[in-house]
């Protein structure tokens, strides 16, 4: 035993001083030379321990008071890598982004499928937000962006050095383009805001200061967003399901925190639209329709403008447009769901510009009493606001009753009578002056659109055009 133990300790040694003359004598430079020195001490505790040399036991008590110091870091380094090597294992478990895609591809069709088929009726939509919500939690791409972040998170571990080093080889020319033009855009809007601060003679407000972080960020996300979202498809990793600060430790760069949550307010601003058009039955009727409902406000949204009502940041809206047709990718999330917001939007916007050409033109032509109730209907039904168009569909529907009745109205004398008064029971009336007495717009809605009117309690005073007697309701003919 001893002649073993005494060439193991020879050996040892010699690999302690091989390292010192690496480091250039010095006994202690990094976190790596800690742990390199503690399992250096348990070796040579290990090779001596057994000896029956008085130097070689007196050498082993020495390391074995070393190791005590060296401990923390050793127990440390061993907890990261069980963290590291319990995410590598779900990661390596699980099959490629194009594999799983494959999977959930069938239902994910599907909902673009009922997208094209009802653009712009309402319904409700909560179970599939939680199918996507899981969908999106098994996500292999996902998995694996939590293993990059566990690398990055403990750069101690030592099971797999240069993993992550390795990713960001394999992204190197994506990733230095994305910091060339991230700088590039940064210079061009302090060299802006130079020149604005000049022109004012001074430095600018508070109020001028924040806008131009603001549009530098979005503008900065603007050009990251496609790298990013290339880099995810190149690494198989779903970069943009990371937090800022593991996101900037897997690529070894800063500045990612705006990036991200504009990124955020991105597709938020998308779905929440999407969520508008979606829950429309959920309002009453007498709540204002959201400013997005209508098909010049959705058009403009997707064309990267605000319309007139609307109150979303011009600057996210242009980027947007400007994201909406760049590179798509199945291992991010963030892309997927933004492709499948704006494509709903597209969906129904090309929906209600169908709607509005065939009902239009049914307004213009000659249609008959049923399809244009069938067309009010289906305009009520749907997620389309456009006054202007149910109002020239039920005064083409108001213009067929006067004709079919064939009597004029014996206040204005020229339409026909189309409204009967009660209790009297007089038919004397045409619509047109019958709205002008009603005092509420329910009361002439209710006439237009169920035909019936009760007077008990009104504030409308409304007397027989023919006999003078008070109406307690009105019906149309």
């Amino acid at each position: 035993m001893r002649p073993t133990s005494s060439q193991l300790l020879r050996d040892i040694s010699k690999m302690e001083e091989d390292m010192l003359k690496k480091r250039g004598g010095e006994r202690r430079q990094n976190e790596k030379d800690e742990v390199s020195a503690g399992i250096i001490h348990m070796l040579k505790a290990a090779a001596g321990f057994y000896s029956a040399e008085l130097d070689t036991q007196a050498s082993v008590e020495a390391s074995l008071t070393a190791i005590v110091k060296h401990a923390p870091i050793l127990i440390e380094t061993c907890q990261h890598n069980q963290a590291v090597m319990r995410a590598m294992s779900d990661a390596m478990s699980l099959p490629s982004s194009s594999a799983h895609l494959s999977e959930v591809e069938e239902a994910r069709s599907a909902r673009v499928q009922r997208a094209r088929q009802h653009g712009g009726k309402r319904g409700g939509r909560e179970e599939e937000e939680e199918n996507e919500e899981g969908e999106r939690g098994q996500h292999p791409a996902v998995t694996k962006a939590r293993a990059a972040a566990q690398l990055a998170t403990y750069p101690s571990q030592s099971v797999f050095p240069h993993l992550l080093s390795d990713l960001r080889r394999e992204v190197e020319a994506e990733l230095r383009d994305m910091q060339e033009e991230m700088e590039k855009v940064e210079e061009e809007e302090s060299k802006r805001a130079v020149a604005a601060n000049a022109e004012k003679g001074g430095m600018p407000s508070a109020r001028d200061y924040l806008l131009s972080m603001q549009k530098m960020g979005v503008e900065k996300t603007t050009v990251a967003l496609p790298h990013l979202v290339r880099m995810s498809s190149q690494l198989d990793i779903d970069l943009l399901s990371l937090f800022s600060k593991e996101l900037e430790g897997v690529l070894g760069v800063r500045g990612m925190g705006d990036v991200l949550s504009t990124s955020a307010a991105l597709l938020r601003l998308v779905q929440t639209h999407c969520k508008e058009i979606r829950s429309m039955h959920e309002s009453s009727s007498s709540s204002p329709p959201p400013p997005i409902c209508s098909t010049s406000a959705l058009s403009s949204f997707l064309s990267g403008k605000v319309a007139a009502g609307m109150e979303d940041d011009p600057l996210l809206m242009h980027a947007l447009s400007t994201l909406a047709s760049t590179h798509t990718c199945s291992a991010s999330g963030w892309r997927v769901d933004l492709d499948e917001g704006w494509t709903y939007l597209e969906l129904t916007c090309s929906h209600w510009l169908e709607m509005e050409e065939r009902m239009g033109r049914a307004a213009r032509e000659e249609t008959s009493m049923d399809k244009l109730k069938a067309l009010v209907s289906e305009l009520d039904q749907s997620s389309l606001t456009n006054d202007d168009l149910r109002a020239r569909l039920v005064s083409r529907m108001l213009a067929l009753t006067n004709v079919a009745v064939g009597d004029v109205c014996v206040m204005c004398g020229e339409r026909g009578i189309a409204v009967r008064f009660f209790p009297c029971r007089h038919s004397c009336a045409c619509v047109e002056c019958v709205m002008r007495e009603l005092s509420s717009e329910e009361e002439k809605e209710s006439l237009t659109s169920m035909g019936f009117v009760s007077l008990k309690g009104s504030d409308t005073k409304l007397a027989c055009f023919e006999c003078g007697r008070q109406a307690m309701s009105i019906t149309s003919l």
